[in-house]
């Protein structure tokens, strides 16, 4: 499918879409599960995280040149056949597919764990339901607009976020290297799905108003979840002991619970109420690009359409397994390897058969 000149995304939306993904509910026990994994060197996983996702997306950008106007299936389709390029489709569909469903389950898990503990997350989930269908439906360019407009949300966010600096303790943070470096190696490999999401650039990038600017706005997008990792990391560690912060599971929300307004008892209520809006963000330009997927796939129908089955679906799933917790973490460490093999396997790979192919191409054209 070709991107009509209404669906384009500009650079900024573009760097925002690519965070957006990356940064989902993975967020909110991050910080503990690295301090279980590694204990406060954890900031150490973050940078080799960064410096990873900025390689393979830089590989992604040099992959998509090669078919400007197309998605990776387009790509797929023109260098080795429509078969190839169906069992991409199938295989981006499925790791969409799954992502989609765990992070919308998550945010329905948060609600029921922080407030609603009775009630069914299917029924949590349909609170997401029409909002998701209204903006997916827009494309790319409408998801990005949602994405701006939560541009000061988020800055309030970070915001209240160095409040919690007041009473930090830094002396936590010390010794560096404290076990060595196998525990931060290790405790990437259990973490790495934090750092995923920016494989979303091979269905983004035929959007992209200036091609030429593709580059500097993965790096960008890369470097702005990272700030926001290491700075929510950072202040877990200073604000919670090296033991105390192992027991907490939502780390994030466990933290805010340090803000106290006269004025305003639960504060971490209200933290999450925001952060449930910013990670919306997370799964529906995947949703996005699933229907881009299917429709390629040959599935008769319009586009909303396929939107409104998949959420549907979901929500059925959800009441029919009711996966908790547990559960979701299982589904969070099966969709691991998939997302390891898609966002940092794959792009090496392919770029460098290409190369081989642009190669031999030459040698038999001189």
């Amino acid at each position: 499918m070709i991107p009509g000149k209404g669906n384009q995304v500009t650079l900024f939306q573009y760097i925002l879409l690519i965070h957006s993904v990356q940064m989902g509910v993975g967020l909110v026990p991050l910080p503990g599960d690295l301090a279980k994994g590694c204990g406060t060197d954890g900031w150490i996983v973050l940078v080799i995280g960064w410096l990873a996702s900025t390689a393979s997306s830089l590989m992604i950008i040099q992959i998509m040149k090669r078919r400007p106007d197309g998605t990776v299936i387009d790509l797929l389709n023109h260098y080795f056949g429509r078969w190839v390029g169906k069992i991409g489709m199938l295989m981006f569909i499925s790791y969409f597919l799954i992502f989609i469903f765990l992070i919308y389950n998550r945010m329905a898990l948060l609600i029921q764990n922080w407030i609603m503990q009775q009630t069914n997350t299917a029924v949590l989930m349909l609170l997401f339901f029409l909002p998701a269908y209204m903006i997916t439906r827009g494309g790319f360019r409408n998801i990005g607009r949602y994405s701006e407009a939560l541009i000061f949300l988020s800055l309030t966010f970070l915001l209240i976020s160095l409040y919690l600096f007041k009473h930090a303790h830094w002396i936590h943070l010390l010794p560096v290297l404290k076990h060595g470096w196998i525990p931060i190696f290790e405790t990437l490999r259990s973490t790495i799905l934090a750092f995923t999401g920016f494989e979303i650039t091979f269905f983004l990038y035929p959007y992209l108003e200036k091609k030429s600017s593709a580059s500097i706005g993965v790096i960008l997008a890369n470097g702005l979840t990272f700030f926001i990792y290491l700075l929510v990391t950072i202040l877990a560690y200073v604000n919670f002991s090296p033991d105390e912060i192992t027991q907490f599971h939502n780390t994030l929300m466990s933290l805010f619970k340090f803000v106290e307004f006269r004025f305003l008892e639960r504060f971490d209520i209200m933290v999450l109420s925001m952060y449930l809006l910013i990670i919306m963000r997370c799964w529906i330009p995947m949703l996005f690009a699933t229907v881009l997927c299917t429709q390629q796939l040959g599935i008769k129908g319009d586009p909303r359409l396929h939107i409104l089955f998949i959420l549907t679906a979901m929500i059925g799933l959800a009441w029919i397994w009711n996966p908790g917790w547990n559960e979701s973490l299982q589904l969070s460490s099966f969709i691991q390897t998939i997302g390891i093999c898609i966002a940092f396997v794959m792009p090496p790979l392919l770029w460098a058969v290409l190369a081989a192919l642009r190669g031999f191409s030459r040698r038999f054209s001189s």
